[in-house]
């Protein structure tokens, strides 16, 4: 067994979500430029659940729930289902998109208490081995595969890289504004 992979399940005791966040993880900073922030299992302030992915763009924040299940998923108007054949079976127990939505909420309470009003946040979906059939009616963007989340996380963004951005928009994320009188 390769020593990072014993150490990943050593830290995360059989926790596949915090196995696969920080595998994409892994994979985007390899794709990504050098001024993007890539913050697996972000603990928001709220105190509760770890966002699964954030990533920290030049101009905006993506807010990513990574899931690893196989073969065709369906979503209609936010409940997600797996696909066998040409029937729709099993519901998914946790409806990815409004994951997404949902953190991206409490990533914005979070940036907006550091210091930062009105930087747009992008709730995702990456599927990273499944297909996407039908998620049309999805109220998020669902992504097929970390290669294709890549491409989408840098289309549109500034050709100049803005690394001190980029850092104050992570450091918000980490630590509340605090107002101090004299």
């Amino acid at each position: 067994m390769q020593p990072l992979r014993r150490a990943f399940e050593a830290v995360y005791h059989g926790d596949t979500r915090a196995r696969l966040a920080e595998q994409v993880a892994m994979n985007l900073r390899a794709q990504l430029p050098a001024d993007h922030i890539v913050l697996p299992r972000y603990a928001a302030r709220d105190g509760g659940e770890r966002v699964s992915l954030v990533v920290v763009g030049r101009e905006r924040i993506f807010v990513i729930e990574p899931r690893d299940e196989d073969g065709e998923l369906v979503c209609y108007q936010d409940h997600w289902y797996r696909k066998f054949g040409a029937t729709i079976g099993q519901p998914l127990a946790d409806a990815p998109s409004l994951r997404a939505r949902r953190d991206a909420g409490r990533v914005r309470s979070d940036l907006g208490t550091g210091g930062f009003m009105g930087v747009p946040i992008e709730p995702l979906v990456l599927l990273v081995r499944g297909r996407p059939d039908d998620v049309r009616s999805s109220s998020v963007t669902v992504v097929a595969g970390v290669d294709a989340l890549a491409r989408h996380l840098l289309q549109g963004e500034p050709a100049l890289a803005a690394p001190e951005r980029t850092l104050a928009l992570a450091m918000a994320l980490q630590h509340r504004i605090t107002l101090t009188t004299t």
